[in-house]
């Protein structure tokens, strides 16, 4: 299992297309919202150009964390699945190499966007809260790798794709990911609390603050991610 997994470490960082739409994406848009339109959403407090970064970080990473489920599904539609049944690689030990190799590409995205909110975003924090915000941010999207595996093994090549595709943004819109919650209606706005999305960019809103994670927070978070996992080995099961 350690050999299939140093390769899946490998693979993650050597598709260059992948490593630049998962860290690009959020960036431009991090820029775009803070250099380029300069506009404070009403209803927005404290230092946008500080959101905004928790922002970007969060939602690259979630992509990158729920499209851990594309390459399953890809792969299983290639019959590369049955392949490794064939081999010692015991059948937990595929889900486990492309979670952990899913979950530290992740850090990529986040490191640019918070490295961009310093360098260019002008935003200056304390010097132990940037390592917090990599780390509570990393967490708060394991979440949406347990949901990738679920889709993967549920769905088939690009329908897992489009799937995800449209999962993802709407959980980024109604987390407030995109425009903050304290302006959506509040109607909206009670819901989205109760998101993944929500509570994920809350760990590192709360940073900026020097707050630490609320209960609620990681109870929500927590139930989530057992959701998921328990969605996730169900699909699993049925898929062998």
């Amino acid at each position: 299992m350690r050999s299939y997994l140093g390769l899946e470490l490998r693979r993650a960082f050597r598709n260059p297309a992948g490593m630049i739409l998962l860290t690009g994406f959020p960036l431009a848009l991090y820029l775009l919202w803070t250099k380029v339109l300069n506009v404070v959403p009403q209803g927005q407090r404290g230092d946008f150009a500080a959101y905004s970064m928790v922002s970007m970080a969060t939602y690259g990473a979630m992509g990158g964390a729920l499209f851990i489920g594309g390459a399953i599904a890809l792969e299983r539609s290639k019959g590369w699945s049955r392949q490794l049944a064939v081999t010692p690689l015991p059948p937990h030990g595929y889900v486990v190499a492309k979670l952990v190799s899913g979950m530290t590409g992740v850090l990529p995205s986040i490191l640019v966007v918070l490295a961009a909110g310093a360098v260019l975003g002008g935003v200056r924090l304390p010097l132990w809260t940037w390592p917090a915000l990599v780390v509570l941010i990393w967490l708060g999207v394991v979440p949406f790798a347990a949901l990738g595996i679920a889709f993967g093994y549920t769905l088939r090549g690009q329908a897992a794709n489009l799937a995800m595709m449209g999962v993802f943004f709407g959980l980024s819109v109604l987390g407030g990911l995109w425009l903050p919650v304290q302006a959506m209606p509040e109607g909206m706005r009670a819901l989205a609390e109760y998101s993944p999305a929500y509570q994920a960019g809350s760990l590192g809103w709360r940073a900026l603050d020097g707050q630490w994670p609320t209960g609620t927070g990681v109870g929500v978070l927590a139930a989530w991610t057992l959701l998921f996992a328990a969605l996730g080995a169900w699909r699993y099961r049925r898929a062998l």
